[in-house]
């Protein structure tokens, strides 16, 4: 059984660290500078205006934090009223 956990966590430590594109917008406002995430302890710099390759756990990240911003935001919007 001990053999099986690990051969899971393997798969998902894998699938996890395999690289994905990610492109991040870039304007001359709010968006202009570089990313930076940070997962357990890892920081990642991630350029804006370019495609990159990232580890899929980073490129979570940035979905979930946007997902969270927009969620925010609707609520901001339902308390105006």
């Amino acid at each position: 059984m001990a053999k099986t956990s690990k051969v899971k966590n393997s798969a998902l430590e894998k699938y996890y660290n395999e690289l994905v594109p990610v492109m991040l917008i870039k304007d001359n406002a709010k968006y202009k500078d570089d990313l930076t995430v940070t997962v357990n302890g890892t920081n990642y710099q991630i350029q804006r205006g370019v495609q990159v390759m990232v580890p899929r756990k980073v490129a979570l990240t940035i979905e979930r934090s946007h997902k969270q911003e927009l969620e925010a935001q609707a609520y901001m919007e339902s308390l105006k009223g």
